[in-house]
């Protein structure tokens, strides 16, 4: 005769092995979904923050040049440290990102910006009339390209590098 009650006791045995092992699979599932959206979250809140840093400083740049043009370029050094202030932006974010493509998206911005550089970086500068115009040129190009505080903007990644790439003149 065979014992029946020996087989249901190791059967069950292992019935409870498999929903231990269910279970547990179950929590660490949810464990690495929750750690990528985590992981996903805090590289959004990055570009929001540095995307937010270029903009501001860009914005700051297209004020300041229409502020100099308005005021009869009272203050031209002003305008070379905005410019500055912008391009140390582009900088940070260059060495903040890890993928390629981005990178080189924020280089050509960086590389665009410097184009615009007046002086060895001292503090009193004289801009001459072509300077000038180059300025009146690059502010008259970031307001119609939305860099200003008079627009709304948004800080994600596919937005910002869409206005890079039309700013710099690349579709």
């Amino acid at each position: 005769m065979v014992d029946i009650s020996g087989a249901i006791g190791e059967s069950m045995k292992k019935k409870d092995w498999i929903i231990v092992i269910l279970v547990v699979s179950l929590f660490g599932n949810v464990e690495l979904f929750m750690n990528h959206k985590h992981v996903i979250r805090n590289q959004e809140l990055k570009y929001e923050l540095l995307n937010a840093y270029i903009y501001r400083d860009l914005a700051q740049l297209e004020a300041t040049i229409q502020y100099q043009l308005d005021n009869n370029w009272e203050n031209e050094t002003l305008v070379t440290q905005k410019l500055d202030n912008a391009i140390d932006s582009i900088i940070l974010h260059i060495a903040m990102e890890r993928d390629n493509d981005k990178r080189d998206i924020l280089r050509k911005l960086d590389n665009y910006m410097s184009e615009f550089k007046v002086g060895d970086g001292t503090l009193d500068v004289s801009l001459n009339d072509k300077q000038r115009a180059d300025y009146i040129y690059l502010g008259e190009k970031l307001r119609s390209n939305g860099w200003t505080f008079d627009v709304g903007y948004d800080t994600s990644w596919d937005f910002f590098a869409s206005k890079v790439k039309e700013f710099v003149g690349e579709s």
